[in-house]
């Protein structure tokens, strides 16, 4: 949009009477960054062509390198954006040319990132989402910054007066477009992390499971590789060295390493954390939530808080004895799993904050939630009968595989059958739901413990699933379906339970939604 200069940035009149907002191109410099992408991408290949002296390699890096900025250049020359009162146009492609229109309605989610060498240059990468549930629907990379900026100011503006227009038109009225306000929407925080929560959101996030996949994975490499016998004779020589110590100073050796390692971890963690969620922001301007975060990579992200789905406090089991967790939202226009962070971390609405402070911010994001009633209720006691029988299962057949080959070593098989039914208390310790007139609270866990929060107007249906050894306890399964968002699950309810709470959230999500238009 550099070449339009102002003129992209002032409403402009245009052919077939609808008024453009904004019009432009990507920047020049963004040739410099494909040209150093197609370097990067060619130089691997013409290397190893010139030390195999093997032309093949180089003529084919040469020809990726020409292919690559050939491309770019296209997409340069080609992309335009328009931005109107009603849609957001995005058209590209010589050969074959594509438009993409993208009505300012169904936009969910506007954000903003750029990289260090991005920044260097003045530009930012505008992505825009939709609730089509694919993530980004349109990527615009890149623009100049203050070209961006004037595109999020111009797009929130017109969205929202587009809405307005669908609400008056909704209630019968004549739609008349507002004008636009001469003073900017003031901004308020309402969040702003510390370094001691992301250095204690690092120190928390250790993900062993991971850890464990991870190393697996590398074994298997190494072994597909042949470099897992060099590793055992490495092993073995280790293995001979520490046999001359004593076995308290092997001991103590070989937790230190352990020690060093999961250090190691530790330190990766939190720095990881605290580059990514550097300067974590959460501001709100009229009704849109807005975050800004990242130090290598900062990125903004728009939300508005009329498209939040769904609001989870998420806590593992760490966290949840220090008394902390993550506040995150999900809007139409994506999909994740329940203690998972999507793409740069946005869905976070907060990386780290105390319980007080966490159920003080949720009503930031769900208005309306302060003056809810949620009396919690818990779920079925015969939660701890099902998870016990299948201990009791479990257990059997275990002892029934293992006593062929190591005989009375199997009873320790047993040990599921209690275990089993530890876990079960502790779930079902962990269990509640709790419904009103605007809003349904659902709660689950084990150790750690996740609660969602829903606007019932949000709703898009709930299920009442029963396996075989649930119909025979009546117990249920109940999950709540709501738009993009992944699903809520609250397992182990009494049928009469579930089935009341699914009648009660559909009659008053309907009710909710009917509201929203009126």
């Amino acid at each position: 949009m550099d070449a339009g200069g102002d003129d992209a940035r002032r409403a402009t009149a245009t052919a077939a009477g609808v008024a453009v907002l904004a019009r432009g191109h990507l920047h020049p410099a963004i040739l410099l960054l494909r040209l150093l992408d197609a370097l990067r991408q060619s130089a691997f290949p013409v290397v190893a062509g010139l030390v195999l002296q093997s032309w093949w390699f180089v003529g084919f890096g040469v020809l990726a390198f020409v292919l690559y900025l050939g491309y770019a250049l296209a997409r340069y020359v080609s992309l335009e954006y328009t931005l109107t009162a009603d849609e957001l146009r995005v058209r590209e492609g010589l050969l074959e040319r594509q438009e993409r229109r993208i009505p300012l309605d169904r936009i969910q989610d506007l954000g903003f990132e750029s990289s260090l060498l991005r920044r260097a240059l003045g530009l930012c990468v505008v992505l825009v989402e939709t609730a089509s549930g694919r993530g980004v629907e349109a990527r615009l990379d890149a623009l100049s910054r203050q070209d961006g900026e004037h595109l999020r100011e111009v797009l929130l503006a017109a969205r929202a007066r587009a809405e307005q227009r669908l609400a008056t038109a909704a209630a019968g009225a004549i739609a008349t477009p507002a004008p636009t306000p001469a003073t900017p929407t003031p901004e308020w925080l309402v969040h702003r992390s510390t370094g001691g929560e992301l250095t204690l959101r690092g120190l928390t996030d250790l993900r062993l499971s991971a850890m464990f996949v991870t190393g697996y994975a590398a074994l298997e490499l190494a072994a597909s590789l042949g470099v897992a016998v060099r590793m055992a004779g490495v092993a073995r020589s280790v293995q001979d060295w520490l046999a001359r110590f004593p076995t308290p100073v092997m001991v103590a050796i070989l937790l230190g390493v352990l020690f060093v390692v999961m250090a190691f971890g530790v330190g990766t963690a939190v720095v990881g954390n605290c580059i990514t969620f550097h300067g974590f922001t959460l501001t709100l301007r009229g009704d849109v939530l807005q975050r800004r975060f990242g130090l290598l990579t900062t990125r903004q992200k728009t939300l508005p808080r009329a498209r939040v789905q769904r609001v989870t406090y998420e806590q593992t089991w760490l966290r949840r004895l220090l008394g902390c967790g993550v506040i995150k939202a999900d809007s139409a226009g994506g999909s994740r799993s329940e203690g998972e962070d999507t793409v740069g971390g946005w869905d976070v609405v907060t990386p780290l904050a105390r319980d007080a402070a966490a159920i003080a911010l949720l009503p930031a994001l769900l208005p309306g939630l302060e003056r809810a009633h949620l009396p919690w209720r818990r779920g079925s006691q015969r939660l701890v009968a099902r998870m016990s029988f299948q201990g009791l299962a479990l257990a059997g057949i275990a002892t029934a595989a293992l006593w062929p080959h190591n005989g009375p070593t199997a009873l320790l098989a047993l040990a599921l059958a209690p275990a089993w039914s530890v876990l079960g208390a502790l779930v079902w310790r962990n269990l509640g739901f709790a419904v009103d007139a605007d809003f349904l609270a659902l709660r689950h866990g084990v150790l750690g413990r996740t609660t969602a929060f829903l606007p019932l107007a949000k709703v898009q249906a709930v299920v009442v699933r029963q396996g075989p050894i649930e119909q025979a306890l009546g117990l249920a399964s109940l999950t709540v379906f709501v738009a993009g968002g992944s699903p809520t699950r609250v397992p182990d309810l009494l049928v009469a339970d579930a089935r009341a709470v699914a009648r009660a959230v559909s009659c008053r999500a309907a009710t909710a939604a009917a509201r929203t238009w009126a």
